[in-house]
């Protein structure tokens, strides 16, 4: 081959192979589209400029334009032609608008009746339904990681953060991958469904700088990124995803919270290792009544455990009626916590103590006991074991890379 076609040819290769490292996206400057409350119901907010200048977009089309200064705030209503809006300095906008964006600022407060005020970056966009607005916050996988791990990160150890970092982008991942809101105008919710999400109130500069040195790095179980499951305290034993949930994740097995030779279980310091908490017999027919009951089939006067797991928690429940119904553990724990708060019972891992008009409950553990115990992630920080051991020892099988 002549020297100018040899040289040709490999400059030609290089822009190639040049062209497809800059289009391969590092994980955690790719976007991803947060819904906010997007359970909730409600057709008015408002949103304040706390720093930069954003500009407001008004209709899908764009044609009419807007900015808020700083210090500026906007009311946006929902009416029957769809949403308005009226600024601080008395401008008002009557359009009926089915969207609203706003770009190009630094940080925004978001202010709903009945909710905190959330501080939020980058791309925020309004949307409504017949009755209710809708809410898209879109950020990086860096700021998601950030925000969700600086809230529900219970340690300041950085080896078990930077474990709880790498769980986070791993299920991001994944989620991405694997929808979970096919038919809605957002990637991942807000709550633990998908993954938990405050905006950028609560950042913690060292979970900040923790993501920026784990970037990229995803847990894999044959090649291929893994859902990880977590919880807040496992309460000395995990229990497996087939056992909870129903579903085979060979890294998500069920074994003891404890290191060999290092002491007492990891997440033994946890304040939800034990809990108890006493609750009247009529509100646990009234939670019966209001969560499962439905026509005179279906009325609901008591409940028994009916299998347990080898955690220690109640894997299934039979609701006793004039027709008894099976309910899974799972199912059962989540509306206890919708009817009761999520500081009433805090797992299904428990004991009755049955007295005249109460009902004493004595548990262990904070969650559903599978995958990442985060309590024990903490423990074993403090008992010298680093990231990747502390990924390994809750997921069993898998690799970091």
């Amino acid at each position: 081959m002549p020297m100018n076609k040899f040289f040709t040819s490999f400059f030609l290769l290089f822009l190639l192979l040049s062209a497809g490292s800059l289009s391969a996206q590092p994980i955690d400057t790719q976007s991803i589209r947060v819904g906010i409350f997007p359970e909730d119901d409600f057709t008015t907010l408002r949103i304040q400029c706390f720093s930069g200048s954003w500009r407001i977009e008004f209709g899908a089309a764009s044609a009419t334009r807007e900015y808020l200064a700083e210090g500026e705030d906007c009311t946006v209503m929902l009416v029957p032609k769809g949403m308005v809006a009226r600024f601080s300095d008395g401008k008002e906008f009557n359009g009926g608008y089915d969207k609203i964006t706003l770009t190009g600022g630094d940080l925004l407060n978001l202010e709903i009746p009945d909710h905190q005020p959330m501080l939020l970056q980058n791309h925020f966009e309004i949307g409504h339904t017949d009755a209710s607005m809708y809410l898209v916050n879109t950020v990086s996988i860096h700021q998601h990681i950030v925000s969700s791990i600086s809230k529900i990160g219970i340690t300041n150890e950085p080896e078990a953060l930077r474990a709880l970092c790498t769980m986070a982008r791993t299920r991001l991942t994944w989620i991405l991958a694997n929808p979970q809101h096919k038919e809605s105008p957002y990637d991942v919710c807000d709550s633990s469904h998908c993954m938990h999400f405050w905006g950028c109130g609560y950042n913690r500069e060292l979970v900040d700088i923790l993501t920026n040195m784990t970037a990229g790095h995803i847990i894999r179980h044959g090649g291929k990124p893994i859902m990880p499951r977590y919880h807040n305290t496992c309460g000395g034993r995990i229990s497996s995803a087939k056992e909870v949930y129903g579903v085979d994740e060979p890294y998500h097995p069920a074994h003891p919270d404890l290191l060999d030779g290092k002491g007492s279980e990891n997440c033994f310091h946890s304040p939800n290792f034990h809990w108890s908490i006493e609750l009247q017999k009529v509100d646990i027919i009234d939670f019966l009544s209001m969560q499962f009951a439905g026509g005179a089939e279906r009325i609901y006067g008591n409940w028994e455990p009916k299998t347990v797991d080898y955690g220690g928690r109640i894997q299934e429940v039979t609701l006793r009626g004039k027709v008894p119904k099976n309910v899974s553990g799972v199912e059962f724990h989540k509306n206890l916590s919708e009817f009761f708060g999520p500081n009433g019972v805090k797992s299904m891992k428990f004991t009755m103590e049955f007295l005249r008009r109460t009902i004493i409950f004595r548990g262990m553990g904070y969650g559903d006991g599978v995958g990442l115990c985060m309590y024990g992630a903490d423990g074993l920080a403090k008992k010298s074991q680093k990231y990747l051991d502390i990924l390994k020892f809750y997921y069993p099988g898998t690799e970091v890379k």
